[in-house]
């Protein structure tokens, strides 16, 4: 008798999970031919190639070529001269009109090649208009403000696009370190005006010979075993595993993070300083006959942002809508950086805001000549020995 219902036991378990392993290769191919979510085949890690700059803290190597890998992608750097993500642009202008676009590494494009991005995929989208990508990996709002004092309006711009990030925020604009290790220069608010410290920006020689000794390495990790072994060459190479395992971890999917169950005060608070480099960025743009807009990704901070734009007059792109694609991925799974599908729909949204608000139909009117740099930081006065003079600068 119990050797019976040990073999119906048996039956049943074995009909269970044949019954999942039915459902696990249905869900398998349907992803596979529906909604495909490989995970990136190349373990190596390449060091992030920028380069010391007094002003700034650090830049893109100018004429950089080289390819950048990551566990979930491998993309080619081609820099210009400047040592911006982009090909050169004249400063004068030929026939086209002018986007520029500021931001930190998302806009920079990590995890896509260039032509990938939202603001190459937006040039291509408007004839007539020539799209400036500025951007640069681990800048704060106070970096984007001094590159668009010192470079972006330069080039006359008709209208100025910041991508606007919850790290500007929580990890930047209050801080005088990156990563508790690299330099940066800072704002601090004295008497109703902002003053820049901290530069020239320190030069650790030890740290930036190791960075570049490091972005000319090229090897992986070495071979692992036992579960992360199986899970590297077996499970990676399963659909539905990455698929569950991007829903279960994403911290899109878990409705954020501890800060965004803190308190509204609070989060308030800490955008102080912030609100006051976006107000300096929306009247240099102003000033130099210019339209300030900002594309917000979405975060904690994003209701505040909302209230700021309203009451400053600064156009506002919320990209929630546009980043909620349903089953597919818009970011890559390891490093929270858009994928292609998401500078894709953010390229959409953004084309479709800009026609929508009426601001790709002209130009705002110049008052007078067009004029040079910010006179808050002059191009030349931050580079070199001549850097001293922008310490304690208001603006």
């Amino acid at each position: 008798m119990s050797g019976g219902r040990t073999g119906a036991a048996v039956k049943r378990a074995g009909a269970v999970l044949g019954a999942l392993a039915v459902c696990a290769f249905a869900g398998e191919a349907a992803l596979r031919l529906l909604a495909p979510f490989p995970e990136h085949g190349s373990r190596a890690i390449h060091s992030f190639p920028d380069t010391y700059h007094p002003l700034l803290g650090w830049t893109g190597v100018p004429n950089l070529d080289t390819v950048f890998t990551l566990p979930d992608f491998s993309h080619r750097i081609r820099n210009n001269q400047r040592g911006f993500r982009d090909r050169d642009h004249a400063r004068e202008k030929a026939g086209k009109r002018r986007i520029v676009v500021l931001g930190d590494s998302t806009a920079w494009g990590w995890g896509v090649e260039a032509e990938e991005r939202f603001s190459d995929r937006m040039e291509r989208m408007l004839p007539g208009w020539e799209v400036l990508n500025l951007a640069q990996a681990g800048y704060s709002t106070d970096q984007e403000l001094l590159v668009l004092e010192t470079e972006g309006l330069a080039y006359g711009p008709e209208l100025v696009l910041l991508l606007f990030d919850r790290n500007d925020v929580a990890e930047g604009n209050n801080a005088r370190l990156i990563d508790r290790m690299q330099p940066k220069p800072w704002f601090e608010e004295r008497d109703g005006a902002l003053e820049l410290r901290g530069v020239p920006v320190p030069r650790d020689a030890v740290y930036w010979a190791r960075k570049a000794a490091l972005a000319k390495t090229y090897g992986g990790p070495p071979p692992r075993g036992g579960w992360e072994g199986f899970r590297d060459r077996v499970l990676a190479r399963s659909h539905l595993h990455n698929w569950i395992s991007f829903r279960l971890t994403h911290p899109a999917r878990r409705g954020g993070g501890e800060e965004g169950r803190e308190d509204e005060e609070v989060l308030d608070a800490r955008m102080g300083l912030t609100k006051r480099l976006l107000s300096r960025m929306h009247r240099l743009c102003a000033e130099h006959g210019a339209r300030f807009v900002i594309a917000d990704v979405p975060s904690e901070y994003s209701p505040f942002l909302a209230r700021f734009c309203r009451r400053e007059g600064i156009p506002h792109l919320d990209l929630r809508p546009a980043l909620t694609d349903g089953l597919r991925p818009v970011q890559h799974r390891r490093v929270g950086h858009w994928n292609r599908l998401g500078h894709r729909l953010v390229a959409g949204a953004a084309v479709d805001f800009l026609e929508r608000e009426g601001l790709l139909e002209g130009r705002a009117e110049r008052q007078g000549a067009r004029r040079g740099p910010s006179e808050g930081v002059k191009a030349g006065r931050c580079e070199g020995a001549g850097v001293r003079e922008c310490e304690g600068m208001r603006v």
